[in-house]
């Protein structure tokens, strides 16, 4: 039997790009928020891919412990495996200087981001460590090290998701357990294409990058998938950055 993925936010972005990757060689369990249409056809491409591959959505915000359990029983529900493999990638960026902004947002980037992947991880963890094996990848950023104005709360949970995953990862290491994180810079996605597009514009991508130019979202996968692999059975506790250089200089972007 395949080993079972199970990817929030799988259907778009860089949680997609993971998907497309793991697909040749796990059954998939792909968690988005609310675009339907957007989701079947992302299911619709891996599996004229990889036809081998099977592929479950679960439609749903994620947002803390409970909404995490509903996921996580749903799964269970559909496949008579549990995630041998979970990457938490769910997340949504809302940029805005701290006081200008209704706290209630930073409350719900606290949920959605560290205490989902919290929670899922909680979830998956106890039968990863009966079977000995797993494998959790977190999302952070560069924008835990590397700070702008405008995404306080960005940066706290992604700091947060940094410290989880190198703390979690010591608890677990003995029963073949690896957790580590990847911490993305510029990465061409839907969600990052205005930047991209204005900083093409200004020519200012290699004075901000020094490789020049934004990541691709299968380079994100393909760091993914080897940290899935045996290959990297000796790697955990590590934040991964994919970044084209950017944190080596000037961290503007």
């Amino acid at each position: 039997m395949k080993k079972l993925a199970l990817i929030t936010g799988g259907t778009s972005g860089l949680g997609y790009a993971c998907a497309t990757k793991l697909a040749q060689h796990y059954d998939l369990a792909l968690a988005y928020g609310s675009n339907e249409e957007k989701a079947i056809l992302a299911k619709s491409q891996i599996q004229a891919n990889f036809p081998e591959c099977r592929v479950e959505l679960f439609k749903g915000e994620l947002n803390g412990h409970k909404t995490a359990q509903e996921l996580y029983s749903r799964v269970g529900e559909q496949f008579t495996n549990s995630p041998a493999i979970l990457i938490n990638s769910a997340g949504r960026l809302r940029d805005g200087l701290f006081l200008n902004m209704d706290f209630s947002v930073q409350e719900e980037m606290v949920q959605e981001h560290l205490l989902t992947t919290m929670a899922l991880s909680y979830l998956c963890l106890k039968n990863m460590y009966k079977e000995k094996f797993g494998r959790i990848i977190n999302f952070s950023s560069v924008s835990a090290n590397y700070f702008k104005k405008g995404q306080v709360g960005y940066a706290c949970v992604k700091s947060g998701i940094e410290g989880f995953t190198k703390c979690l990862a010591m608890e677990v290491a003995h029963r073949g357990i690896t957790i580590n994180a990847l911490a993305p810079g510029l990465i061409e996605t839907p969600m990052t294409q205005k930047m991209v597009d204005e900083l093409r514009e200004e020519k200012s991508l290699r004075k901000k990058i020094p490789i020049g130019r934004a990541g691709r979202p299968e380079e994100v996968g393909e760091l993914a998938l080897f940290l899935c692999s045996e290959n990297a059975s000796y790697i955990t506790g590590s934040v991964i950055t994919i970044d084209g250089g950017r944190s080596l200089g000037d961290n503007s972007v």
